[in-house]
């Protein structure tokens, strides 16, 4: 039996009180688990059976697991959050941020070994947002172009020194570099776009209320992000959250 820490990612309820799991775990990287009759008498609930509350979208959870059995799906048991969210959830524009979070995060992350910086990197995150009582607005944004340094697609913004300036480059979205020259296909950003990128490399969590952005900028920003990442991950597609996450901040 092992105790791990996870990173809800999504829930599918089967059966009459089971669940189907998927989370990013501290020690094994993308799992599924099987929680069905997993909760115990002193966490709520009735007895045997799962508190949903506990496995919303983004929930960070630890438990009791046999990754070596003969199931083929391992069973999580003894199920409880180490850290409780105050408004990630309750709140309606945090949880529209953590809904499309939790949609990317789902889209991008592979059945692949421990991270412990990548989990460190989105529980850190995450936390930060829960206690935000403002100035998050741009949280999203900076959350997925801080990621692309996590898992290896951070754009490139190195100038050859042909091209001193960035106010007259392209920027090629499926390359991830700066052109002096308009790439021959439609994944680019022109140079008014372009020169935007280093900047928002910049943002963090404690300076981006400074970046002034309308909804129609946002917007864009969020566009150009899905698309740099379809170019770069197989399999990775537009969230569906995506346009709740817009009218949210319109």
């Amino acid at each position: 039996m092992e105790r791990l820490k996870g990173i809800v990612l999504r829930t599918a309820k089967y059966g009459e009180n089971g669940y189907v799991v998927d989370m990013f775990t501290d020690h094994r990287g993308r799992m599924s688990f099987d929680a069905k009759r997993s909760v115990s008498h002193r966490l709520g609930g009735a007895p045997g059976r799962v508190n949903p509350s506990m496995l919303l979208p983004l929930s960070l959870i630890e438990f009791d697991c046999n990754i070596h059995g003969q199931m083929p799906l391992p069973s999580a048991k003894a199920i409880q959050p180490y850290h409780s969210f105050r408004s990630l959830h309750f709140n309606p524009l945090k949880a529209s941020i953590a809904m499309f979070i939790a949609e990317c995060l789902s889209n991008l992350l592979r059945e692949e070994g421990e991270n412990l910086l990548l989990y460190q990197y989105i529980e850190d995150s995450l936390k930060w947002l829960d206690y935000a009582e403002n100035g998050y607005a741009n949280f999203h944004i900076v959350f997925m172009m801080r990621l692309t340094r996590f898992v290896g697609v951070y754009p490139n913004t190195e100038v050859t020194s042909k091209h001193r300036v960035y106010h007259s480059l392209y920027y090629d979205l499926m390359n991830s570099e700066y052109k002096g020259v308009q790439p021959d296909h439609p994944h680019y950003l022109p140079p008014n776009e372009a020169r935007a990128i280093p900047y928002l490399l910049n943002m963090d969590y404690e300076n981006m209320h400074l970046y002034r952005m309308n909804r129609l900028q946002r917007h864009r920003c969020l566009e150009v992000i899905v698309e740099y990442y379809m170019l770069h991950f197989t399999g990775f597609r537009e969230p569906k959250s995506l346009q709740v996450l817009q009218d949210v901040f319109g």
